[in-house]
């Protein structure tokens, strides 16, 4: 089954748009995004249905990396003390990742060089 989500965006991003999503995405993101400690197994017993659904969260996963990179980047662009340890904690990152992530983002890994 599909379920739509409407989402009012900014904007600058062209307003409100509506998409539909299967059941188990939608699960899966309101769990995600409410800091639920469960995760609900899947409800779709149908190998294409599983496999749409795995394909969907494997983009949105993919895009939430990217995104989230960004952010860290930015929050070192801040300022040249911005405090790396706070960004690390924020993004569940060890240092050497956030290391890895901010040069991989045009950010140097070591300010000290």
């Amino acid at each position: 089954m599909t379920m739509r989500i409407t989402f009012d965006l900014p904007p600058a991003s062209g307003g409100s748009q509506t998409v539909a999503l299967p059941d188990d995405v939608v699960l899966a993101l309101y769990d995600g995004l409410t800091n639920s400690p469960d995760v609900t197994d899947p409800k779709a017993g149908d190998f294409d249905e599983l496999l749409a659904s795995t394909s969907l969260l494997s983009r949105l996963i993919s895009h939430l990396t990217l995104s989230r990179e960004r952010h860290i980047a930015a929050a070192d662009a801040t300022s040249p003390h911005a405090n790396r340890r706070a960004i690390g904690i924020a993004a569940a990152m060890q240092p050497s990742q956030l290391g890895v992530v901010l040069e991989r983002n045009g950010r140097p890994r070591n300010r000290k060089a």
